[in-house]
């Protein structure tokens, strides 16, 4: 099958819908389809990124303007389609890709499919009338709907209650992790003697430097942990619009020798940054009132192949991607005191902490690996 996939984040931009798309389009280019990609152009460099990839990348200039956006996505895709007669359009947000699917699969005859991550069916730009009835349009028209979990189409049925196809045309399929890649593995030395890692706790977050991630929690609940383990570490790995906020919460409680910010880290090097932590936390939380959710949580996934017990929230999407005392733990999200108890009880118990990585791992290689999230894809494309 002759599949378009259209994203509005791929590599080497960071972020879930990144990973996802280039995990999904590998895995289907695998299977035996003929992949093309049409995303924005994020940085020059993604050129020489594309060159090393075994399918077409077709890129698009990035524009900020929300309807300019959408009219230059819509008209690319209609040349491609035009161009290379592709059989399904497989939309990796509602926005700016969905629309575009949905006015040009009509125009052509060609199927399209939809995905459904988190937090973008909620964000207020597009509170308006006017893009709620495009939101509306394309799950209402969509072939095939895509949930990265079942509180995303929750979520999604909140949001659009008058869209029937939600509820008859959608289909539950969890992120996957590259565990082959995401495996255990000794710490580089490289790094450890750059972060002055030697001897001491290692807790790590790898994600967006955004309000909903909870990275301040972690630096909150730091002043607690520290009574009882004085040597550790948090390394937060990352860009975002929280960054200057975090940084000035550091200073404040006098945290600079105890919390690294190791930067944008690109997918190729984020395995070494999982195998230098003792405990992998993200207590990602629901600001609602910015409509910014954790759809799932890949990171606690990608911790887990590497054998590294998590700590997650009891928010959004996280408790589909953690078993609480099995693969994890979850807490309280804005409870500083229940973050710091935990990661105490983790750095302390050496023993649980293993054996909470070691179930973590066997259940990304049994339930989370990609070729089996892709060919659940494939089933469900295939009989469209």
């Amino acid at each position: 099958m002759k599949i378009l996939i259209a994203t509005p984040d791929f590599p080497l931009w960071d972020g879930g819908i990144s990973t996802v798309s280039f995990e999904v389009a590998m895995g289907l280019h695998r299977i035996g389809h003929d992949i093309s990609v049409l995303t924005p152009l994020q940085n020059p460099s993604d050129i020489n990124f594309d060159s090393t990839l075994p399918f077409k990348i077709f890129r698009i200039k990035n524009i900020k303007d929300h309807y300019l956006k959408t009219y230059y996505h819509i008209m690319k895709m209609n040349q491609l389609i035009k161009k290379y007669k592709f059989d399904l359009i497989m939309a990796q947000s509602w926005y700016p890709s969905g629309i575009a699917a949905v006015n040009v699969a009509k125009r052509h005859k060609v199927k399209m499919t939809v995905t459904v991550h988190g937090n973008e069916i909620l964000n207020l730009r597009f509170a308006s009338n006017f893009w709620l009835r495009k939101m509306e349009k394309v799950f209402d028209e969509a072939d095939k709907i895509f949930c990265v979990s079942n509180y995303t189409h929750q979520k999604l049925k909140q949001r659009l209650q008058n869209v029937s196809n939600i509820n008859k045309n959608t289909a539950i399929v969890y992120n996957g992790v590259d565990y082959n890649y995401f495996s255990p593995a000794k710490p580089v030395e490289e790094l450890v003697k750059r972060y002055n890692l030697q001897d001491v706790n290692v807790i790590l977050t790898v994600g967006r430097l955004v309000e909903r991630k909870g990275q301040d929690m972690v630096i909150r609940s730091l002043p607690e942990i520290k009574k009882y383990i004085p040597k550790i570490k948090y390394i937060i790995c990352g860009r975002g619009s929280y960054e200057d906020k975090l940084k000035d919460l550091v200073k404040k409680l006098n945290l600079t020798d105890s919390v690294v910010f190791a930067g944008f880290i690109p997918n190729e090097q984020r395995a070494k940054f999982y195998n230098l932590c003792d405990l992998y936390i993200m207590p990602s939380r629901e600001i609602l009132e910015k409509g910014d959710v954790e759809g799932f949580g890949i990171t606690y996934l990608e911790a887990n192949a590497c054998e590294k017990p998590v700590i997650g929230s009891k928010a959004g999407g996280c408790p589909e991607a953690i078993i609480d005392g099995e693969t994890g733990f979850l807490v309280n999200p804005i409870d500083s005191n229940e973050i710091a108890k935990t990661c105490v009880m983790l750095l302390h118990n050496k023993e649980l902490s293993k054996k909470i990585g070691e179930n973590g791992r066997m259940r990304i290689i049994r339930e989370f690996n990609w070729d089996n999230v892709c060919l659940q894809i494939e089933k469900y494309i295939s009989a469209i």
